[in-house]
């Protein structure tokens, strides 16, 4: 379980930022988002968290505890949308899919 600290930590993370990725910058799930944000030039818009990039990391496993515990799931890359969870690379992929991507973003304010 995560620390009460972690927790407040990461549920002020998903209010301060209405696009946030969780991230590892090795996952190739993750950098298949990267290039939709890129595909979009939205990528600046969208606070990217790389777990593995912290110089300390028993924080980053500390918030990677928080963020599963807000989220449900462990997984990366994990998206949030004005405060929900908005899912992970299989959501976009789906949408992506079904031609429903963009609108699904127009939606969101994310473009």
């Amino acid at each position: 379980m995560a620390s009460q600290e972690s927790l407040n930590k990461v549920k002020t993370l998903i209010a301060d930022n209405p696009f946030l990725m969780l991230s590892k910058s090795w996952c190739p799930d993750c950098h298949y988002t990267y290039k939709i944000w890129d595909e979009f030039g939205v990528r600046d818009k969208v606070h990217i968290i790389e777990l593995d990039k912290f110089a300390d990391q028993t924080e980053a496993a500390e918030l990677e505890k928080a963020f599963t515990e807000v989220s449900g799931r462990k997984w990366v890359p994990t998206i949030w949308f004005n405060g929900e969870r908005f899912g992970t690379e299989q959501d976009l992929k789906q949408l992506e899919k079904t031609g429903e991507l963009e609108s699904a973003f127009k939606s969101a304010k994310l473009i």
